[in-house]
This record gives C-alpha cells, sequence and structure tokens, in this order.
C-alpha cells in the first residue's frame, strides 16, 4: 500500500490499496478425480474394440458318453471415435504496458506480470473447458462447448439409458427402494468382471435440496452432519476448493451437490447439471471413463504424442508484440455407457 494523490483534488491525498480480483468461480471437481485413464496419441482419431463376453453357466454331461459342452467365441465390435481441437490465441502489444500501472499497485506495469496474467487466463479458460466435456462424458456424450455432440455413446453402442425418477417432492416415496434401484441399474450393467466399490451421483442443488429434506432421509442427513466422522471433515476439506458445497452419503451413494455453471462460446450459460437432475456412475471401475490427449497442429509435431494442452509465445521481429497460442486435442468417453443411470425428481 503506497499514499499517493488523490484522484479529485491536487492537493490532497489518499491510500492506494490492494486490488480486489473478480474472476469468474472457477469449477474443477471431475478435473480433480482420477476418473478417467488418460492416454496419449499422436492421431487425430482413435479406433477402439469392444470384447463382448457372456459368461454362460456349464451343463454337466454324462461321464460315460465322454461327451462335452462346447465354447462360444466372444463377439467383437469395432468403434472409431474423433478427437476434438481447439486453438485460442491472444497477444500483448506496447499499448497494453507502456504508461499503465499495475493493478492495486502506484508502480508501472511490467511485461513479465502482463505476460504471467495472459498465461494464466488462457489456463483457466482451457481447465474449465476440461471440465464442462469430461461432464458430459458422465452424462454420456462428448460434447464440445459449441454445443457440438462429437459421439453419442448410447447411441455408439445401441444402449438406451435408464432413468429414475424419485419422486422426492412426495412425502410418501419410498426414497430407500429408489436407491437399491439406482445401485442395482449401475451394478448390472457395469459389466468388468468384478464388482463395484461405491456409487456417486453428481446433482443439481434443487435435487439435493429435495432429497436431504425428504420426509425419509431428513434424519439421516441429520445424523451424517452431525457424526463428525474424519471421513466426513475430509470430505468436505477436499470438495469444497472445487466449487463443491454439499455431500451426503446414504446406503453407499455418495450424493454431490455440482453447482457449476459455464460461460459459452456464444455469449449464453449453462447449468453444468439441468434442475432436478443428477447423474450417476459407478465408482472402482477399471477403464469406465477414458480421455485422449491429441496432437499439436504444427507442422514439426506432425504424428507426435499427443499433451494436455500446448503454449506457446511468439515474440515479434521488431519487438511490438507477443502473440500466445494455445492448442489442446481431447476425447473424454464413458466405456460402458448402459452403467451411467440419470435421476430426476419429477414434483
Amino acid at each position: 500500500m503506497s499514499v499517493i494523490r488523490d484522484y479529485y483534488s491536487s492537493f490532497k491525498t489518499t491510500e492506494m490499496t490492494d486490488a480486489i480480483n473478480e474472476i469468474e468461480n472457477q469449477y474443477g471437481y471431475v478435473n480433480s478425480r482420477n476418473y478417467f485413464n488418460m492416454k496419449s496419441t499422436g492421431q487425430t482419431a482413435i479406433i477402439f474394440d469392444v470384447n463382448k463376453h457372456d459368461i454362460t453357466l456349464l451343463p454337466q454331461v454324462n461321464r460315460g458318453d465322454h461327451s462335452a459342452t462346447q465354447g462360444k467365441e466372444r463377439e467383437v465390435e469395432t468403434f472409431a471415435l474423433k478427437l476434438a481441437y481447439f486453438k485460442h490465441q491472444d497477444r500483448l502489444m506496447t499499448e497494453d504496458i507502456q504508461s499503465w500501472r499495475q493493478p492495486g499497485q502506484e508502480i508501472q506495469e511490467t511485461l513479465a506480470r502482463a505476460t504471467a496474467e495472459k498465461l494464466q487466463d488462457m489456463r483457466m479458460a482451457a481447465d474449465q473447458t476440461n471440465e464442462y466435456m469430461k461432464l458430459q462424458a458422465f452424462k454420456g456424450v462428448f460434447k464440445t462447448p459449441d454445443g457440438k455432440v462429437v459421439a453419442d455413446m448410447f447411441t455408439e453402442f445401441g444402449v438406451a439409458q435408464t432413468s429414475i425418477d424419485f419422486v422426492l417432492g412426495t412425502g410418501t416415496t419410498n426414497v430407500d427402494a429408489k436407491i437399491a434401484e439406482l445401485k442395482r441399474a449401475v451394478a448390472n450393467n457395469v459389466k468388468q468382471g468384478g464388482a463395484i466399490s461405491g456409487i456417486e451421483v453428481l446433482v443439481d442443488p434443487i435435487f439435493f435440496d429435495k432429497l436431504i429434506n425428504h420426509a425419509m432421509i431428513r434424519d439421516a442427513f441429520k445424523f451424517y452432519q452431525n457424526s463428525g466422522t474424519q471421513r466426513l471433515r475430509d470430505d468436505l476439506a477436499n470438495y469444497m476448493r472445487w466449487g463443491i458445497m454439499e455431500v451426503f452419503e446414504y446406503r453407499g451413494v455418495r450424493f454431490i451437490s455440482y453447482d457449476a455453471t459455464f460461460n459459452l462460446p456464444n455469449g449464453t450459460t449453462e447449468q453444468g447439471i439441468a434442475d432436478n437432475t443428477g447423474h450417476a456412475y459407478g465408482l472402482g471401475v477399471r477403464d469406465l471413463f477414458r480421455g485422449y490427449a491429441g496432437p499439436s497442429n504444427k507442422l514439426s509435431q506432425a504424428n507426435q504424442p499427443g499433451r494436455e494442452m500446448f503454449v506457446r509465445q511468439y515474440v515479434d521481429d521488431r519487438d511490438e508484440y507477443v502473440d500466445f497460442e494455445l492448442e489442446m486435442a481431447p476425447l473424454y468417453f464413458c466405456t460402458k455407457p448402459a452403467s451411467l443411470v440419470k435421476v430426476i425428481s419429477s414434483n
């Protein structure tokens, strides 16, 4: 802080205090979790096989007949998905620095500080874009922020999504039965050859409030809040820094209030989770979600392994400006979309 001349009177002084930074909320719960099996690729599309195997019980045969049942060949289907591509640019010019002071400081702007701010802004935009697209994978689609559905995994695999109406606005609804139905729907459709370790449901705040205030759940939620367990404290400490304010675990299902809102390229906003809605997925499922990082579009890096993002600076030969460029080519999808269950509350 420093004492400076008052802006309204040249004969008075005032004190310059620290700047107040107003930055959009950064939602990063999905980015922070290790749910996606991330891989690097040097190609702009990927092909994968789905190897299906039904486990059928063996019938008994007569020992003396020397007969035997015959095994069946596995069914293999091949799928192809294209990676998305993003290229974002910004520029820092002499007039952006010359004769400007730093926010909250009575000192002149510097190239180093302005550069760091530009790079931070680009990284934050890229992180939110990835958060948005990974969230779409929980819904069974790979959709970019401009509204293009690159891949609908339900359509690709020829399966229908299970939807369960919790009817939380009705006090007599048997919520325990709804949760049991949810657990069975997720577990029965994972098809990984083993059991799952739990279920997580990302819900909007309206659904969450209806759930914890339901007559059948209210006492359980109070006990969960007042239990003082280390697990509850750890949950809140871990989640709140990513924009998650409410967590409730009941009968092996963890409900998370995900209140993210994203600013879309067309100037509108979109809720991460629609009102009265939630999206459930299994935990401890090997390779349930996949992510791919594709290559740069530069000639020198053709067919080279991709990275999460590429960030470059180009300084003008005449030293009049600096260009910043960010590239990324991601793909995020669910390998078992039938296990993704949508929950709603119709009233």
